[in-house]
């Protein structure tokens, strides 16, 4: 019933002049609604509880899946449930794992992180350096992969740990509130904001090189921060940082932990028969995240493209703006999405769709995810530095054009371009996805925002 009801729902979509394709899907299930409802409620009502225990063939390659195990006990070559244990073993405990395994590591005290805080000053600072900058790189690729399916543990008590990870989604850091840290003792990091914390905290310590403090005369905090030497602020600067990543370790363990059977084992509660619905609703809710954090926030929001922006651009939205690590983070987003629409060789949401009767829907996505990785990849400069270009009126309506005809690359303005390749896959996740797989689409994402 909730399949005709929503089929019935799109026809104000169409009178609007929804892509054509759709109107074609919409009779289909129109015609075929109930019959689809009733056959997927027998193969719900069959299905018994997985436990890990496949082959791991999925993305991650060596990651124990009970996929195997629940097509043993389901007929058809396609199951809901079974799509989302796959999801799950294969992608979404292995990225916990991972991101507890590196964050762990990056903020030991004989990591790379501590081994640098040691080297200020020394012969070996620029060595010491490289290496914690390629280390945090690789614990802002784990944390942009977990944005994705922030589900569960990592979306609880309004996204308290993974907000601990990255808070972008949750306002503007302090940079006042990060002096703060630097300059004081004995700080209790889990008492201050999540805006002080996460890995844009690390983006500001570690890689702005201006020195001095940004808040006001005063906060007696950071009085008398400005008369400390370069070195003694580097220094403090990567004490700060310390707490930093060791309060993020702290929160990926605690995801990681809560999904494990031996722990709060989540997994269970996520796969439980009863749950497949609200669970696949969930797991479609976080990708959203495509739209509101990557399109909209990450490239609409500092390029001036989306309405939210009131300038000609917004720079303060750059995510990462002293790393330069912006671009990647969309990078990542990309690539993790693409991994969570076909989880394996054998089942993910394209299988979904496919089995539903729409293989070319299913290959539009592939194709149009593919067409934006490849143009963010060949980029060569940072987001930054292209919203920095965009200094006219005329240099508006160049980007408008950009991401209003992403068939073609604009040489000026190709981050224009990538908005509007993500667009269109965003586009079709409103409609052409949330139609077939049966969804409703999260709310604040009803309407566009350029």
């Amino acid at each position: 019933m909730r399949f005709l009801v929503l089929a019935i729902a799109l026809t104000g979509l169409f009178s609007g002049g929804a892509h054509a394709s759709v109107a074609s899907l919409f009779q289909a299930l129109l015609n075929s609604a109930m019959t689809m409802d009733s056959a997927k409620d027998d193969n719900d009502n069959s299905i018994s509880e997985p436990e890990p225990g496949g082959n791991g063939s999925g993305s991650t390659g060596g990651a124990e899946s009970g996929y195997e195990e629940c097509m043993a006990s389901v007929t058809g070559s396609y199951d809901t449930r079974c799509m989302l244990t796959a999801l799950v073993d294969e992608i979404v405990i292995p990225n916990y794992a991972d991101l507890a395994s590196q964050s762990a590591t990056f903020s030991s005290q004989d990591g790379p992180l501590g081994t640098y805080c040691s080297a200020i000053s020394a012969g070996d600072e620029s060595e010491a350096f490289s290496n914690a900058e390629s280390a945090y790189r690789g614990l802002v690729d784990a944390v942009q992969r977990s944005e994705m399916h922030a589900i569960g543990p990592a979306a609880d008590n309004a996204f308290s740990l993974q907000y601990r990870l990255n808070s972008y989604m949750g306002g503007a850091i302090s940079t006042c509130g990060i002096d703060s840290i630097a300059a004081s003792s004995n700080v209790d990091i889990s008492a201050r904001p999540s805006s002080t914390r996460g890995i844009r905290a690390l983006d500001y310590l570690l890689f702005n090189t201006e020195l001095d403090h940004t808040c006001a005369s005063q906060v007696t905090a950071t009085q008398g921060w400005n008369d400390l030497t370069q070195s003694e602020r580097k220094a403090l600067r990567c004490d700060a940082a310390m707490l930093v990543a060791s309060d993020i370790s702290d929160a990926a363990s605690s995801i990681h932990s809560a999904w494990q059977k031996t722990d709060g084992n989540y997994r269970a509660v996520f796969l439980e028969e009863s749950n497949t619905f609200q669970s696949l609703q969930a797991t479609t809710d976080s990708m959203f995240y495509l739209e509101k954090g990557t399109k909209d926030a990450k490239l609409g929001m500092p390029l001036g493209i989306i309405a939210a922006c009131p300038d000609l651009t917004c720079p303060e939205f750059v995510e990462a703006p002293y790393s330069g690590n912006s671009l990647q983070n969309v990078i990542t987003n990309l690539e993790i999405w693409s991994e969570m629409f076909a989880s394996n060789a054998e089942t993910g949401f394209d299988a979904h769709i496919e089995n539903e009767g729409w293989p070319e829907v299913s290959q539009e996505f592939k194709s149009n995810l593919a067409k934006a990785l490849e143009l963010a990849n060949s980029i060569d400069e940072s987001i930054a530095s292209q919203v920095g270009e965009i200094e006219t009126e005329s240099q508006e309506t160049e980007c408008t054009n950009a991401f209003s005809n992403p068939d073609t690359t604009s040489d000026a303005f190709p981050m224009c371009t990538l908005y509007g390749l993500v667009k269109r896959v965003v586009d079709s996740l409103k409609i052409d996805f949330v139609t077939i797989v049966n969804v409703e689409v999260p709310g604040g994402s009803q309407s566009d925002n350029d």
